[in-house]
């Protein structure tokens, strides 16, 4: 591997995690959002939050790959071009 095929995989692969923990992050907060009063009126919940959300990245991690692949690729595409 060359130093412009390692250059190219680094940029993408960054773009790509950048992408992801963007969306994610998104999904987390409008998720809380929705569940703040559940959270509020309950007790001490934080292992079982914390495990929820844990879950929650993983498995919308995993729903949202090819979306999330599929942005980050064009946002690569269009910072390599200029």
């Amino acid at each position: 591997m060359n130093k412009l095929d390692r250059y190219i995989l680094l940029k993408f692969i960054g773009s790509f995690f950048l992408t992801m923990v963007l969306i994610l992050s998104i999904a987390v907060v409008f998720d809380i959002s929705e569940k703040l009063d559940d959270f509020q009126n309950g007790a001490s919940m934080h292992e079982i939050i914390f495990d929820y959300y844990i879950n929650f990245i993983a498995f919308y991690g995993n729903l949202f790959s090819a979306l999330i692949l599929f942005i980050s690729t064009i946002w690569f595409t269009s910072r390599m071009a200029s």
